[in-house]
């Protein structure tokens, strides 16, 4: 076994929280100033951009929820918490975040996979009875074996190499579906004069109708019954899926209430007031098992008899702005936004010719095909990654060799 020694996070280096300048002065907004959330912790590995930004005037405000370049981020608040990101800038960070600034010689990187391999744990630290907490305090206190810093470079070296080809398939997959998206666009939405006499008018619910999915009992979530799909395999980008596997349910469930691979999933619930999710689509992914279950937060598309030939079509409609910009402009709630089913189904669709439909399907769903490819190779990388990770901490395993370096025993 090799040596290492238990020590804790805050004694590692500093552990900062992040704030949000006041809302209601503009002002503080759109500079040159990035401002990390949680929804830009995507599943990559180091996030080098921000989806908003704080002008110097508004950055100013919150001076002390700065993280530099290099640190751990981890979501300590809300639904998404525990997960886990290296900064690859120097950027503001909101209230949900905590920067973790680790000190030399341990390695930050190291601390962001063992903190990644723990999400669940730490998920079941956290406190806050409307929605988990991990607070400072908390964060200080939280355990962390750490090897020898020669062993941790080897560690961080040995799981880099799978990552960099998980984020290698996730740049194919974007560049896939940004082509099929465009072939979409240049085929059936940017038509010079418009569609043809022979296309036809119709609602998306002329084609499907949809099924709202299981009200689960948290209690019941564990490692038996069938896989529950839910908000945490959504993203903005429906292309990259989802970096971890779903959890089990254990509970009762209905025929409705169930997936299967190739189906369509709408998110119809958006736990924020940014409407990032609302409306997004999901293809189901084939995971080696039988159906799936989905939760409430989701529709399930359910074709109509003789339509199931719309598919493809449909789920590149439904990533277009003008359904987007539909669903984000039903979406109601106070604090979570829902989205009606009939915000769906009377959207209104020009329907192209059947030769028109299939050109389309013949050219892309090759490249559906291949993203679903990449995306499950990505899976299992990612899973096997998590597999190393304690053997690796303990010295049960060695790191191997990586790009000529010898292996550290």
């Amino acid at each position: 076994m090799t040596e290492r020694r238990l020590t804790t996070l805050g004694a590692l280096g500093r552990i900062v929280i992040g704030s949000t300048p006041p809302g209601d002065d503009p002002t503080h907004f759109g500079g040159p100033v990035p401002f990390v959330t949680p929804a830009d912790l995507d599943g990559r590995r180091i996030v080098d951009s921000a989806a908003r930004s704080l002008t110097e005037q508004g950055a100013g405000l919150i001076a002390a929820a700065r993280a530099p370049r290099g640190c751990v981020l981890l979501v300590c608040i809300g639904a998404d918490l525990g997960r886990t990101a290296c900064a690859g800038i120097d950027t503001a960070i909101n209230q949900q975040l905590a920067a973790i600034i680790v000190e030399p010689p341990n390695s930050a990187r190291y601390v962001y996979y063992d903190l990644r391999a723990r999400r669940r744990e730490l998920r079941a630290a956290a406190g806050g009875s409307a929605q988990p907490i991990l607070t400072k305090s908390a964060l200080l206190r939280t355990p962390i074996a750490m090897p020898t810093p020669t062993r941790q470079r080897a560690i961080v070296d040995a799981l880099g190499a799978l990552d960099d080809k998980v984020e290698l398939n996730e740049r194919l997959c974007l560049t896939l579906a940004e082509i099929a998206r465009a072939r979409f666009r240049a085929q059936f939405v940017d038509l010079p004069g418009g569609p043809g006499r022979d296309w036809k008018a119709a609602r998306l619910g002329d084609l499907f109708d949809l099924d709202k999915g299981l009200s689960y009992r948290g209690e019941l979530l564990g490692d038996a019954g069938p896989r529950l799909l839910g908000l945490g395999q959504f993203a903005p980008r429906p292309e990259l899926g989802f970096d971890e596997l779903p959890r089990r349910y254990g509970g009762r469930h209905s025929e409705r209430h169930l997936v299967r691979a190739g189906d369509l999933m709408i998110a119809n619930t958006d736990l924020t007031q940014r409407r990032e999710l609302i409306g997004v689509p999901l293809r189901v992914p084939e995971l080696g098992e039988g159906p799936l279950l989905f939760t409430h937060h989701v529709y399930a598309v359910r074709f109509r008899r003789g339509c199931e030939e719309w598919r493809d079509f449909v789920y590149f409609a439904l990533q277009q702005p003008e359904f987007r910009a539909r669903a984000a402009g039903f979406a109601a709630g106070t604090t979570v936004l829902s989205l009606p089913r009939d915000a769906v189904l009377d959207h209104a669709i020009a329907l192209p010719p059947p030769r028109l439909r299939a050109a389309f399907a013949e050219v892309t769903r090759p490249l559906l095909v291949r993203i679903d490819h990449a995306r499950h190779e990505s899976r299992a990388l990612a899973e096997l990654r998590d597999h190393l990770l304690p053997g690796l901490v303990s010295g049960a395993l060695a790191p191997p060799r990586v790009a000529g370096r010898p292996a550290v025993p």
